[in-house]
């Protein structure tokens, strides 16, 4: 009877053990943020052809995929999403498909869709030819002028 009472009382520490480390773990190990406010989300996606940009380049695009997140020299995650080019509306491109990269905060929404991007270019030796989109509030990018 001792014996039996021992064995449940050792179940039920490592029960409880187990459950504060699981929760423990969660909190330290847990990478998964989420924007504190709705109207501070960020993306690259223009409903209209943006004005007031400041950007050499603007197109209009369709997001077709999204490759693995990917990182900095100075390890600020990014986005590479790869789109297939509809028209330039300003600027100068050679080709059909852009590879689009922003930086990833925890307000930043990327994803497929169809609109208008603007941005620069730059060259990569991990990516090669990459085109560095900027990013707006949502208000923004939804914003008809």
């Amino acid at each position: 009877m001792i014996g039996d009472k021992r064995a449940n009382m050792r179940r039920w520490k490592t029960t409880r053990l187990s459950a504060l480390l699981f929760i423990v773990g969660g909190f330290v190990f847990d990478r998964a943020e989420a924007c504190a406010v709705a109207g501070s989300q960020r993306g690259v996606l223009f409903d209209h052809v943006p004005e007031g940009i400041d950007a050499p380049v603007i197109v209009e695009v369709t997001i077709v995929s999204r490759d693995a997140d990917t990182s900095a020299p100075d390890n600020t995650p990014l986005a590479v999403l790869n789109a297939r080019v509809e028209r330039v509306v300003e600027g100068r491109l050679d080709s059909s498909a852009l590879k689009i990269v922003t930086y990833l905060g925890t307000c930043t929404r990327v994803g497929v869709g169809h609109g208008f991007v603007a941005g620069t270019f730059e060259h990569d030796a991990r990516l090669g030819p990459k085109f560095i989109a900027i990013q707006r509030s949502y208000e923004i990018l939804t914003q008809r002028r």
